[in-house]
């Protein structure tokens, strides 16, 4: 393992050690000891502390030893400063959204991971908007090849996020590419993080993840509305097979939103399921177009929950008078609905 920047190294020739900041120009490698004092010393003079490093695939990459040899050879001190030649910068800097478990994603945690695939130094600023304003989520800098957890969200907490922005630079130490600043914007409103069709196999983690990278600047509803093409092409059909009359009248006011909470139009089988998954698959639905719903200059909202047993409704309007008691609401029109739908006012 060569000595750089944030290496831990040992005194040959004398007690403590510290951290590695920098080279000067003489060549001397500047350490850091314990104390906060930055000392200029031999590289002949250091052993590099014990260390490991890991890989993307979490597995161990490499290791070094606490004990080595006192000889370090000529060929050794020149690799050491072979950092400060010029290398073109290769690689990108990218974001992923990791489900904990992707078979529940109605339930599932989300993490939140920064990843940086090249071979500089990214310096980083990560930011959300959830409510208008931006919040600092984290800030550091991240080694090449290394992907870094940096937040996990609830279905909840990850449904109120509008945006999320990543800005930054690129460095190394010594010669290096001058790499245009970072500035990725990423909107990730109106997704539905509980439909598995966004996550996709990766080279980054053993499971599914959502991978944002700068060329795409990935637009969430853009892909929602591609997403969800194909099955609103099949409730029209449908909607159209069974009522042609009703489908020539003119278009419903735009201020009103319908959202179907029954269970074959939010997964593709749900056979396996119990009736608690369902329900509680259906309320993070509900909850996820609620947000959605009061963000934007949606009106009114329609969930159709269907009479079936009751429970969904009940728990529908538990749910609306815990969490949104500003809320009203009320039975949606028979004429259009039946029994089986609730109207909530947004405004």
């Amino acid at each position: 393992m060569r000595i750089e920047v944030g290496t831990k190294v040992k005194f040959l020739n004398d007690t403590g050690g510290g951290v590695v900041k920098g080279f000067s120009q003489d060549e001397k490698v500047l350490v850091e000891t314990d104390d906060g004092f930055e000392m200029p010393m031999k590289i002949t003079d250091l052993i590099i502390a014990e260390s490991t490093v890991y890989g993307f695939d979490g597995e161990e990459k490499q290791s070094t030893p606490s004990v080595q040899s006192n000889e370090i050879t000529k060929k050794q001190v020149q690799v050491s400063f072979e950092e400060k030649k010029y290398i073109p910068h290769k690689g990108e800097v990218l974001m992923a959204l990791v489900p904990e478990n992707e078979k529940l994603l109605h339930v599932s945690k989300f993490s939140l991971y920064l990843i940086n695939d090249s071979n500089y130094y990214f310096n980083y600023i990560l930011s959300y908007k959830d409510t208008g304003v931006s919040t600092l989520v984290n800030s550091g800098s991240i080694e090449p090849d290394t992907k870094l957890e940096i937040q996990e969200f609830s279905q909840s907490a990850i449904a109120k996020v509008k945006e999320i922005r990543l800005q930054g630079i690129f460095y190394k130490q010594g010669l290096l590419d001058p790499v245009k600043p970072v500035d990725m914007l990423f909107t990730i409103e109106d997704i539905s993080f509980y439909k598995i069709g966004f996550f996709s196999d990766n080279e980054y983690f053993h499971q599914k993840a959502l991978i944002f990278t700068k060329e795409e600047e990935f637009d969430m509803k853009k892909a929602v509305d591609n997403l969800e093409d194909a099955a609103i092409s099949r409730i029209a059909a449908q909607k159209e097979a069974k009522d042609p009359v009703k489908n020539t009248k003119s278009p419903k006011n735009t201020g009103i939103e319908e959202v179907d909470l029954h269970i074959e139009e939010i997964v593709e089988s749900h056979a396996e399921l119990s009736n608690g998954e369902i329900i509680n698959l259906q309320l993070a639905r509900f909850e996820t177009a609620l947000e959605t719903a009061m963000r934007s200059k949606t009106q009114r909202i329609v969930f159709i929950h269907g009479l079936g047993n009751g429970r969904l409704k009940h728990e529908l309007l538990k749910k609306l008078d815990r969490s949104y008691p500003d809320l009203k609401y009320q039975d949606a029109s028979f004429k259009e609905y039946g029994y089986g739908a609730t109207m909530v006012y947004l405004k």
